[in-house]
C-alpha cells in the first residue's frame, strides 16, 4: 500500500509540474524593455533627438516608461512650426503628439503655444500619412474624451475591412499579420466594430508558426504586434505564449535587442511598443513569504504549442492553463488504487 500510494504522488507531482504555463512576471518584462531601449534608443533613435518626423519612436520611447524630458522641449518646437507652417495635419502624428505630451507632464490643449486637442478634433479622419496611423489617433481621442472624433475615425476605418479577408490598405494587395493587429489595436481602443475585430483575430492566427507570426517570414515585427493586439484584448494565456515566442525565437541576449532580417532597431522598437502593452496584464511577482516556508510546486514555464489545426507549423500556442482537471484526476486515480490496494489486502 505504502508503495502504491507513493508512486501515485510521484505521478501527482509530474502532472501538476508539466501542466503548460505561458508568460512572464512584470519584472521579466521590465528587464527586456530596458535593455531594449538601451538597444534601439539610448544607442541609436535618441542620438540624435527628435522632432515631429520621428513622433513614433518619441511615442514609443514614452510609453515605455523612460524619461524623455531631455527631448520635448526640441520636440515640441518642431511640433509649432508644423503646425505653423499648415503641416501638422496627419491624426496620426497629432495624436503621437498628444500622448507624448501626457507622457512628459505637458498640457496637450498649450504643447508649445499648440494647442493638440483641437488639431485632432478638427483634422481630417482620412487624412493618415499610415493606416497604423488610425490607432494612435483614437488612443488619443479617446483620452481626451473626444468621443466624436474616436467614432469619425473608426468609421473611416472600418471602411477598410472585409469580413472574411480583413483589411486592404494597400489597394489591392490585401491583409498582413501586421495590419491586423493594429487594426484591433485601433478598434478595440475604440470600443467599436466587434464584429470586425473578432473577425481580424481569427485571420491574425492563419499567419501564425512556431516560429512566430509570419509575413514574408517568422519576424520579430509581426510577432511583437500580435502579442500586443492579445495583451490589449485581456487574453492573458494567448498572450503569454506569443511573448515565450518572442522572446524564445527573437530576444538578442547579446545586444539586448531584438533579432531582424532587415532592421533590428526597427524590430526591437516594435518590441517595445509591445512589451508596454504586455506589462499590465503580466503576472505579478511573487513575494518571498516571511511567516511560512513555500511548500507548492511551481508549474514549469514551456512554450509548447496547442491547437485543433492538424498541420503542425500552424499550431497557435494555447489559449488557457487547466491545472485543477489534472490534479482532480490524479487524486481521484491515487484514492481508486488506495482503495482496491485496501481491498486486496483485506
Amino acid at each position: 500500500m505504502k508503495k502504491i500510494t507513493a508512486a501515485l504522488l510521484c505521478v501527482m507531482l509530474v502532472i501538476c509540474t508539466s501542466v503548460t504555463a505561458f508568460g512572464a512576471t512584470k519584472s521579466d518584462v521590465k528587464q527586456k524593455t530596458d535593455t531594449a531601449v538601451a538597444f534601439a534608443f539610448d544607442g541609436n533613435y535618441s542620438k540624435n533627438g527628435y522632432d515631429v518626423s520621428s513622433s513614433k519612436n518619441l511615442y514609443i520611447l514614452a510609453r515605455s516608461g523612460a524619461d524623455i524630458s531631455a527631448y520635448t522641449d526640441a520636440y515640441f518646437k518642431s511640433v509649432a512650426q508644423a503646425a505653423g507652417e499648415s503641416k501638422l495635419t496627419d491624426p496620426g502624428t497629432i495624436g503621437m503628439a498628444v500622448c507624448i505630451a501626457k507622457a512628459a507632464g505637458i498640457d496637450p490643449e498649450n504643447a508649445n503655444g499648440v494647442n493638440l486637442a483641437d488639431a485632432l478634433k478638427n483634422a481630417d479622419p482620412s487624412a493618415v500619412s499610415s493606416p497604423y496611423n488610425y490607432f494612435y489617433a483614437i488612443e488619443a481621442a479617446k483620452a481626451l474624451g473626444l468621443d466624436d472624433t474616436v467614432k469619425a475615425l473608426s468609421d473611416t476605418l472600418a471602411k477598410y475591412y472585409t469580413v472574411g479577408t480583413g483589411t486592404d490598405f494597400w489597394s489591392g494587395y490585401g491583409t498582413s499579420p501586421d495590419d491586423l493587429a493594429m487594426f484591433i489595436l485601433a478598434m478595440k481602443t475604440a470600443g467599436a466594430y466587434e464584429e470586425y475585430t473578432e473577425d481580424a483575430f481569427k485571420l491574425l492566427e492563419t499567419y501564425y508558426t512556431e516560429s512566430g507570426y509570419s509575413n514574408y517570414g517568422a519576424n520579430a515585427d509581426s510577432t511583437a504586434l500580435a502579442l500586443a493586439a492579445y495583451s490589449l484584448a485581456g487574453n492573458t494565456e494567448k498572450a503569454g505564449a506569443v511573448y515565450d515566442i518572442l522572446i524564445k525565437n527573437f530576444y538578442d541576449t547579446e545586444t539586448g535587442g531584438f533579432k531582424a532580417d532587415y532592421d533590428e532597431y526597427y524590430a526591437t522598437a516594435d518590441a517595445v511598443f509591445a512589451l508596454s502593452f504586455y506589462m499590465p496584464i503580466a503576472e505579478e511577482d511573487k513575494q518571498e513569504s516571511t511567516t511560512a516556508p513555500e511548500t507548492t510546486t511551481q508549474a514549469q514555464t514551456t512554450t509548447a504549442a496547442d491547437s485543433n489545426n492538424s498541420d503542425a507549423s500552424k499550431k497557435s500556442p494555447a489559449t488557457g492553463v487547466e491545472i485543477a482537471p489534472a490534479i482532480g484526476a490524479a487524486a481521484v486515480a491515487l484514492m481508486a488504487f488506495a482503495a482496491a490496494a485496501k481491498k486486496k489486502k483485506a
